[in-house]
């Protein structure tokens, strides 16, 4: 009985949608005009009663893939991840028959980086393809895809091995590789990588377990993102924008919030030219989630506040520590760097033992006093800029600890559209010869990040009432 019953069953909850992975489908991913992707993924088809495509998501249980076993019962507790483990879901498909034999698709596209967005697209027989704006990114986002044997998948078993080898040859420091911190992340991966059902487990398992390592940038990164490729000269125009941006509080008052590095010294100087002609009293700078970027535009806005040439610090590569040892700090002898531009700079890391990095004054000095607010997320170039100005009692820093992430790093090709991002060189200040990564910045003024504007303010209002 039980024999004949069961083909039924399975023919009712196929019918019911249930039994959806009876189709698999792989699908490029792309943010932006080939910015970030492709992301290389697979999924499967979810069909009504009537066999009609109306959903497509990416392999269950990623969680359990990431995390393991124990700790996804309290993810998924906490909600802390997509339900039942999709990170890739496109539900409530509407296919809409059109005279040239196509079909047009509109559907609620979901996925943790990029959010809810509405999709719309083509449907030819056994191929998708369509797009959605990010209004998160500000970019277009592109996929597309076709149907696939259920035999094929994505394979990452060699994977690790060629990134654990790039990472012996280039990391800055090899004596981390003989961490706890470190073996216990290399199996891990290496564990996963058997697991792992497409780019964005990948993603998100390797960048998170990374987190966990002693020492920061160190990543895995899917084709180049923008913050990578700018590559300009002081002198060279580059109008980029979307980084930096100047709001005029009060007649003796500006706030400059810089939101990235990542932009040109051209943009920089745009803005601060404009906080130099109106003669300001007072500049709060505002660097509370910057993530960084490059040293063009931090050097631009170090120009404006410092009025002699300032030691901005000392970047030291493996062939420091291969030939002078973990405890010579004798960096001195370095030479100054003369790079242009942030990749001129990692260019020249490539060859030496180390650089000096000087930050000299600009044509133009705000004379004014200036406010920096920081918090656990200003990171990276941000650290050697807010360390300076206050060590050298040039501004006031108030608001948390900074992130406690800064290396020299860059992105290394390891396969296809998969790079490697990582720590090529450490980074010591130039008074005390002491690391800024995972210990960070301490402000002058400690206040909840979330108020520091407020106290500054309240700051300048009190000072021009002393007067």
């Amino acid at each position: 009985m039980m024999k004949r019953l069961l083909p039924i069953a399975l023919v009712l909850l196929f019918q019911a949608g249930f039994l959806s992975a009876q189709e698999k489908w792989k699908f490029q991913l792309i943010v932006g005009n080939n910015d970030f992707g492709p992301i290389n993924t697979i999924m499967h088809e979810k069909l009504d009663k009537s066999g009609k495509l109306i959903g497509l998501y990416s392999s269950p249980d990623a969680d359990k893939r990431i995390f393991g076993s124990l700790a996804s019962p309290i993810i998924r507790l906490a909600k802390k991840f997509p339900k039942k483990g999709i990170l890739l879901n496109i539900k409530d498909i509407a296919l809409t028959e059109k005279k040239d034999g196509t079909d047009s698709i509109n559907a609620t596209f979901i996925m943790p980086m990029l959010g809810v967005n509405s999709f719309k697209g083509i449907h030819l027989k056994d191929s998708i393809s369509g797009q959605f704006f990010s209004k998160e990114f500000g970019v277009p986002v592109y996929l597309s895809g076709h149907r696939i044997n259920q035999s094929e998948q994505l394979d990452y078993g060699e994977l690790p091995k060629t990134i654990f080898d790039t990472t012996q040859k280039y990391i800055f420091d090899p004596n981390y590789l003989n961490s706890r911190e470190w073996r216990k992340f290399r199996k891990k991966i290496e564990k996963f990588s058997s697991k792992a059902k497409d780019d964005i487990e990948l993603f998100f398992a390797f960048n998170m377990n990374s987190q966990k390592l002693p020492f920061s940038h160190y990543q895995l990164i899917l084709n180049l993102p923008p913050s990578h490729k700018i590559d300009t000269a002081d002198n060279e125009p580059v109008k980029t924008r979307d980084n930096v941006f100047f709001e005029e509080i009060d007649e003796q008052t500006a706030l400059l919030e810089v939101k990235s590095f990542s932009g040109s010294a051209f943009e920089m100087d745009s803005v601060m030219s404009i906080i130099y002609e109106k003669n300001f009293e007072n500049l709060i700078i505002d660097l509370r989630n910057n993530g960084g970027g490059g040293i063009n535009s931090a050097d631009a806005l170090g120009g404006y506040l410092i009025n002699e040439q300032t030691e901005t610090g000392y970047f030291i590569t493996n062939k420091w520590y291969a030939h002078h040892g973990k405890n010579n700090l004798n960096f001195d002898i370095l030479p100054v760097s003369t790079a242009t531009s942030t990749n001129k700079f990692l260019e020249e890391l490539k060859k030496a033992e180390g650089f000096k990095l000087v930050t000299k004054p600009g044509d133009k000095h705000f004379n004014g006093n200036t406010y920096v607010l920081i918090n656990g997320r200003t990171a990276s170039t941000c650290e050697p800029l807010v360390y300076s100005l206050k060590t050298n009692k040039i501004s006031t820093i108030v608001g948390e600890n900074t992130a406690g992430a800064m290396l020299a790093a860059r992105p290394i090709h390891i396969c296809n559209n998969l790079y490697l991002f990582m720590a090529i060189a450490d980074f010591y200040t130039p008074d005390t010869k002491t690391r800024l990564d995972k210990i960070g910045v301490s402000p002058d003024i400690e206040v909840p990040e979330k108020d520091a504007l407020e106290y500054v303010k309240k700051l300048i209002s009190q000072q021009v009432g002393e007067k």
